[in-house]
């Protein structure tokens, strides 16, 4: 079925593209089916990014016999996110993609009214505590959703053992979402055709279609070059770990990145890294944990596409960002990051909140569907390969911790028996 949708979307991408050139009008006549799939969309958001940060935060909660494993893999998962966030707004604010492309390729599938030209930092700083959370969720503002997610689930953790059945509900929330997802995933061909057509239709009909073509070359070129960055510190910090077996490390985790790039699917490749893990000779007990708990939630290729792809809208809609506000969109890119669930196309689902954060019409996401499922590859791929790494650098980290707490105890005992020695003579 895999291949059999691959090809199907491969497909309603060339009639899309040949729609919009040869029968412009046909196309944007039946652009409601591509809105019908935005909607869709983001029907499922909200409840997918609930579950799945509640679900992710409560279960360090179920694994407190791990102590000190839990805090580093939390402060790998921040750092590695942070780092992939930061290389991403650093290019597209360098290179600037998005400069100089119609925004009618956004605006073409919403309402006439343009975006402010400006974002305020404080306002979105105020809309992350609304008086009522239930007028929020109904408003669509994700981001208070989030912030009420990461509290209800440390009071969770906080009741203990009565709080069992909420995480285990949560859990279970989640994977029907993640099943609601999949079978919205079948929509695509029908929704990429229709977004697709109706925009280069717009395009087609503005004489500016090699202009957008070029600029979302531009992008793709930028977000691949952000990836390759990417690996390449953790790369370093693999030479740093294993020395002469670095090149072991990459034999052993090149099946799990490969299974990643076929599948789409961190989660899907978590029982195959598992296995890498330990003919890479992890410690089990750091591999059990961490892996899964950083597939779910490492997603530094998801969080660095969709900080680049927010700011590249920004940039087609004429929107100059000042520092503060990408801060903004970089704090929402590691959240929604943090909550895609490691599932095919879970990026594109919390990409609605980036969007929403930054007052980018959700319309925007037809520039991305006919790339985004090979792109998906590509940053499921770094998704894996960091938490190989996040795993690595844990049990290298408590495997040290350990050894020195070893090796401690025979010098305190040695000193106690001259203190004896002394005492008796």
């Amino acid at each position: 079925m895999n291949n059999k949708m691959f090809y199907l979307i491969l497909l309603s991408i060339v009639l899309g593209i040949l729609g919009g050139i040869f029968l412009p009008e046909q196309m944007i006549a039946i652009r409601w089916l591509g809105t019908l799939f935005i909607n869709l969309l983001k029907l499922i958001a909200l409840p997918l990014i609930f579950s799945a940060l509640v679900g992710a935060i409560t279960s360090i909660g179920n694994t407190k016999r791990l102590g000190s494993i839990g805090v580093y893999t939390i402060m790998y998962v921040l750092a590695s996110v942070s780092f992939a966030v930061i290389i991403g707004l650093v290019l597209l604010n360098v290179f600037k993609p998005g400069v100089g492309l119609p925004s009618e390729l956004i605006l073409a599938n919403v309402p006439a009214t343009h975006p402010a030209k400006t974002l305020d930092f404080s306002s979105f700083l105020l809309t992350l505590f609304p008086p009522n959370i239930v007028a929020a969720a109904a408003k669509f503002e994700i981001m208070p959703i989030v912030f009420f997610s990461i509290v209800f689930s440390i009071a969770c953790i906080s009741v203990g053992e009565s709080a069992k059945p909420v995480m285990n509900l949560f859990n279970g929330l989640r994977d029907v979402f993640v099943k609601m997802i999949i079978w919205l995933m079948y929509l695509t061909p029908i929704g990429l055709f229709s977004l697709l057509g109706s925009a280069i239709a717009e395009a087609a009909l503005q004489k500016r279609l090699m202009e957008s073509v070029r600029g979302m070359l531009l992008f793709i070129i930028v977000f691949m070059t952000g990836l390759f960055l990417q690996c390449l510190w953790q790369y370093a910090i693999v030479r740093f770990i294993k020395r002469k077996k670095a090149n072991e490390f990459i034999r052993h985790a090149s099946n799990p990145m490969l299974t990643a790039f076929v599948s789409s699917s961190s989660i899907a490749t978590l029982p195959v890294a598992l296995i890498a893990a330990k003919q890479l000779k992890l410690t089990d007990e750091v591999a059990r944990f961490v892996l899964p708990f950083s597939t779910t939630i490492n997603l530094a290729g998801t969080a660095m596409y969709e900080a680049v792809s927010t700011l590249f809208f920004c940039q087609i809609l004429g929107m100059h960002l000042s520092i503060t506000s990408q801060i903004g969109i970089f704090i929402t890119s590691i959240v929604a990051g943090m909550g895609a669930t490691g599932i095919p196309e879970g990026g594109l689902v919390t990409m609605i909140m980036v969007l929403r954060s930054a007052n980018v019409p959700t319309s925007a996401l037809v520039l991305l569907l006919p790339f985004d499922r090979i792109l998906d590859r590509f940053r499921t791929m770094v998704n894996v390969w960091g938490s190989l790494v996040c795993t690595a650098t844990v049990d290298h980290i408590s495997t040290a911790k350990q050894r020195q707490f070893i090796e401690a105890e025979p010098v305190s005992a040695s000193y106690a028996d001259q203190k004896n020695d002394v005492a008796i003579a």
